[in-house]
């Protein structure tokens, strides 16, 4: 068996895939222990050929094409074929730093670990590297080994599912794949972490992850905060499915809604991303509302019962 698969999805970035199948070359491991599967998404552009082209002449990567349909079926399709025992996921414009794979998996295999949390940097178009919104998270969760309780209670994990790597019996076990929606990440971590037994954050720099101005965030949609209520109601439902059997776990995962709605609806007021009030509507109508957080104060209250003053609270302070 081979220790890791590396999980590339892939969708018109032409310019860009040479360089992320490249990060995965110079690596510490033989190419016979690990695998490279790029999944091209029905590109409407040169990928695919860039693509084979960047992988010619080394037997660890492997090419597929499929029609269109998203990045999370697109990243199931590759975990679907992944024969590693480990799996890790790349976005095609991001890049991995040299020799890093073969720690990773000998940091996985030695602590038997289900998930291995490392460090990851944003880099812009000029080469500019820049702390991103949750700078330093990972670092305040503890290095220690932790079950996936001991993660969600202290709740200072990174959603992005590629700053992780996965034991592939986890993710099969549990039957962890990704569900077609906006907002993915956030809806699939907090399950995976949840059936983890055993976590682990190293100081590792492993994920360089692009800044462009064409990415998502760069022509962002105000209407992708609806689809992060659709994702927490996802997993509010997952919580609700466990809540017999685990009522502390379904606890926690609703308490991580909380904290996840109330950040996501805070910044769309301050940075004038959407319609926060929609949202909450929205939220209210799914019926995640009211809800659940670790204390009691004025601003959880407000989301709550009077999230018209909690929107007119957040415009008047621009309080981050």
């Amino acid at each position: 068996m081979k220790k890791i698969s590396i999980i590339i999805p892939l969708y018109n970035l032409e310019h860009l895939i040479g360089k992320c199948i490249a990060s995965t070359l110079g690596q510490d491991l033989p190419p016979e222990e690990y695998e490279v599967l790029v999944i091209d998404d029905g590109s409407t552009d040169g990928s695919l050929a860039a693509a084979e082209a960047a992988s010619q002449g080394y037997a660890n990567v492997r090419v597929y094409t499929k029609p269109n349909e998203g990045l999370s079926l697109t990243r199931n399709y590759g975990t679907d074929r992944a024969t590693g025992r480990y799996v890790m996921y790349l976005d095609a414009d991001d890049y991995l730093e040299p020799n890093v794979l073969g720690r990773l998996a000998a940091i996985m295999e030695r602590e038997r670990l289900d998930l291995l949390c490392y460090e990851i940097v944003a880099v812009d178009e000029q080469g500019k590297e820049r702390p991103l919104w949750s700078d330093g998270i990972s670092a305040k969760n503890g290095t220690e080994i932790q079950t996936g309780h001991d993660f969600l209670r202290r709740d200072r994990f990174l959603p992005m599912v590629p700053i992780y790597m996965y034991d592939r019996e986890l993710l099969n076990t549990h039957k962890l794949r990704m569900k077609p929606i906006g907002h993915e990440d956030e809806e699939f971590t907090p399950r995976a972490i949840y059936f983890a037994r055993r976590i682990q954050y190293v100081p590792i720099r492993v994920y360089n992850y692009l800044q462009r101005n064409t990415s998502f965030m760069g022509n962002y949609n105000p209407q992708g905060r609806l689809a992060l209520v659709r994702a927490m109601k996802s997993l509010h439902d997952f919580a609700a499915r466990i809540e017999a059997e685990d009522s502390e776990g379904a606890e926690l995962l609703r308490l991580h809604i909380g904290k996840t709605m109330l950040r996501s609806c805070k910044q769309t007021v301050i940075r004038q991303l959407g319609d926060t009030g929609e949202m909450l509507r929205l939220a209210r109508q799914l019926g995640i509302m009211p809800l659940k957080f670790r204390t009691a104060n004025f601003r959880h209250f407000m989301i709550n019962r009077w999230p018209g003053l909690f929107i007119l609270y957040y415009r008047l302070h621009k309080r981050r």
